[in-house]
């Protein structure tokens, strides 16, 4: 096994071999998924993981549709945040029961629908919202089921400010104003409230940090669920599991992580308020990141005052998150693979659009690359092309690809 092979190892499952049929046929830039990879994240985290923990799929991460129904066909649920997306998740097969519906500006149609639907519950981000889902519920003669989604004052230590962070949000409802919340709740008879949803990490690979901030939303919901006398049937605790982006960064260690959290639950201090709770956590990357990868050929080598140039024609129309947030995503060069080329060389690598910002990074160490060279795009099943801008300069749209 040569470097890259190795290198390639780290961010898949899938074996180079796998890739040949798609390499060889090679036409425009490309995602592969793969069904195996997706199968042994889901399995690692759900076997690390106390029973009572149940996994809802992000779907934001990646609603390829192949990707939705494996992950419905492994028993996860899932997390929507969006009309379309509620509909891709009927579609893909995922019970009512086990979609939840999220968002900070629900339109009326999405509420109608999560509740026409009979999903499992609508997580209210203001008062405002919580009065119309009542409404809209009192029309049709139901109930709703809701999770309050509350702003805390603590949060997980995210490297990039993505989703949480402390301080001003537009997510949730800030925790001080819980009695508007309980006011406005009390005489509502259209909703049911049956906990709590607190998301406030993204992108976390130390289980520590996920434990303590486990244990900060727990402790929440018993505050609350005290200060205002309600039962609590479940805690939405969000996501934020990561995965690594390089060889610096390590893999989350799922099997403490779990033993941690069992230990938790299981203290004097949570049992008895957990007994009846269902803990939901609200991985989307950690499942489909490292399915995908992101194929482009190099049209053009050139120099730049000395800098060597790799110009591809994939770029941040199909995977804008190497730019976005300014980290690299590990690249393999598969042609030099196969060739069992030697030699190592720094890179910087650039799509076909007219804007500087179109980069995949300006430091890519390669073995020697040449025009015609099939680069793969490693960890690129989340947040890539469905986070993209794929009709700036109107360039072809990236081809999709599931595979075992």
């Amino acid at each position: 096994m040569n470097y890259e092979e190795l290198k390639y190892k780290l961010y898949t499952d899938t074996s180079i071999d796998a890739l040949k049929n798609i390499y060889s046929e090679y036409e425009s830039p490309v995602f592969v998924y793969s069904k195996k990879t997706i199968s042994n994240s889901y399995r690692n985290l759900i076997n690390a993981l106390p029973d009572k923990f149940k996994i809802f799929y992000a779907q934001k991460s990646n609603p390829n549709p192949g990707i939705l129904k494996h992950i419905s066909s492994l028993g996860a649920g899932c997390d929507t945040a969006s009309l379309g997306e509620m509909k891709s998740a009927l579609e893909a097969g995922f019970n009512e029961n086990k979609i939840m519906l999220t968002g900070p500006a629900k339109t009326e149609n999405e509420i109608r629908f999560a509740i026409e639907n009979n999903l499992s519950s609508i997580n209210v981000e203001s008062v405002q919202e919580l009065l119309l889902v009542n409404k809209i519920a009192s029309e049709h003669g139901k109930t709703g089921n809701i999770l309050v989604r509350i702003n805390p004052p603590y949060e997980s230590g995210e490297p990039a400010r993505i989703i949480g962070g402390t301080g001003i949000s537009k997510f949730g409802i800030d925790i001080e104003q819980m009695d508007d919340f309980f006011k406005s709740l009390k005489d509502l008879k259209n909703v049911s409230l049956k906990g709590i949803h607190i998301f406030n990490s993204s992108q976390i690979l130390s289980g520590k940090k996920i434990f303590n901030n486990t244990k900060n939303v727990i402790d929440t919901a018993v505050l609350l669920s005290r200060e205002y006398s309600f039962d609590i049937s479940r805690i939405d605790l969000g996501g934020g599991f990561g995965t690594p982006y390089s060889e610096k960064e390590k893999p989350l260690d799922t099997a403490k992580l779990g033993n941690d959290l069992n230990v938790l639950i299981e203290s004097k201090n949570y049992r008895d308020f957990l007994k009846d709770v269902d803990l939901i956590f609200e991985p989307g990357r950690y499942l489909s990141g490292r399915a995908g990868i992101y194929l482009t050929k190099v049209l053009y080598n050139k120099t730049s005052r000395g800098k060597n140039i790799l110009l591809i024609d994939g770029g941040i129309h199909h995977l804008l998150r190497p730019a976005l947030i300014g980290q690299p995503h590990p690249v393999v060069n598969l042609t030099a693979v196969f060739e069992d080329r030697n030699g190592r060389d720094e890179y910087m690598i650039a799509g076909p659009l007219c804007t500087s910002f179109d980069s995949f990074g300006e430091h890519i160490i390669l073995p020697e690359t040449k025009q015609g060279d099939i680069l793969a795009v490693m960890n690129a099943g989340a947040y890539g092309f469905t986070e993209s801008m794929p009709l700036f300069l109107s360039h072809p749209q990236a081809k999709e690809i599931f595979t075992e």
